[in-house]
């Protein structure tokens, strides 16, 4: 009975309006380092836009390093509660986990482990429950993708675990593109090929210190046979995939309208895998 009433008194000297002020200005300083610390690397991604990825990941680890000392210190050095106190807030914290099969604390449970070990960055191209997007913000419980079409998607992170992740660049700031191009059996595919690497060269877009590879294969389409000139390039940077992909459709369709592969009745199509 005596330790339950020390663990109330002590409850009701941890509710004071010093402590609770004390508590708020710190959360209100760390709230005020981190928007600080965010504005700053914004600025470092427009001085130093190579390391653009760099920067975006650090911020998550920095927020997780900066909340956790505001929460460490306000319970040991600012709360300081009694034991009994401590041994509930264990046990209260026990039953959390074991309650995991909640929506939030899987969510929450789910984020830890992405990351810690993370299957996408910040900056990375993936695709996540069925979009395909840019990751711009990961926290604890959600992923935040910006797709081509400029839509920001939430996707939750226990999604995120029960599924198959697909992810383009993997930290690079390079990815590869790969376009198919399709051109009847009677055209020349040695021309073909030479033409397509050579547009595709010719591209401010490509990332030349990576290998370009121009693949030939035969396909049924339509009932007739066809060529498949496809193309397995990088892109300079994930974001101007799109950009990329029509600059290299408008330069190979081109050059293989120059040189006469196809007429009125045999038409060709191309096609994009990312």
């Amino acid at each position: 009975m005596e330790s339950t009433t020390d663990a109330l008194k002590s409850l009701i000297n941890i509710i004071s309006f010093e402590k609770i002020a004390l508590i708020l200005l710190l959360c209100g300083l760390a709230w005020a380092l981190l928007n600080l610390i965010k504005i700053s690397l914004d600025k470092l991604t427009v001085k130093l836009p190579k390391y653009r990825l760099f920067w975006g990941r650090l911020y998550p680890f920095i927020r997780l390093f900066i909340w956790g000392s505001v929460i460490t210190y306000t319970i040991t050095g600012i709360i300081s509660p009694h034991q009994s106190v401590v041994i509930a807030i264990i046990g209260s914290i026990s039953i959390v986990i074991g309650l995991a099969t909640q929506e939030p604390a899987k969510n929450m449970i789910a984020g830890f482990i992405i990351m810690l070990n993370p299957p996408y960055r910040v900056g990375d191209m993936v695709t996540l429950a069925g979009h395909y997007g840019e990751v711009t913000k990961l926290e604890w419980s959600v992923t935040w993708l910006r797709t081509f079409n400029d839509d920001t998607i939430m996707v939750p992170n226990a999604e995120v675990l029960k599924n198959a992740v697909s992810n383009a660049n993997s930290g690079a700031l390079d990815e590869m593109v790969v376009i198919s191009f399709n051109l009847p059996l009677h055209a020349d595919h040695k021309q073909a090929m030479a033409l397509a690497k050579e547009a595709t060269q010719c591209s401010p877009y490509t990332f030349l210190n990576k290998p370009i590879r121009i693949i030939l294969g035969t396909d049924l389409s339509f009932g007739q046979y066809v060529q498949t000139i496809t193309i397995k390039a990088y892109v300079m940077d994930v974001r101007l995939e799109r950009k990329f992909v029509s600059d290299i459709n408008v330069r190979v369709l081109d050059a293989f309208k120059n040189a006469h592969f196809y007429d009125d009745k045999q038409m060709f199509s191309s096609q994009v895998t990312l």
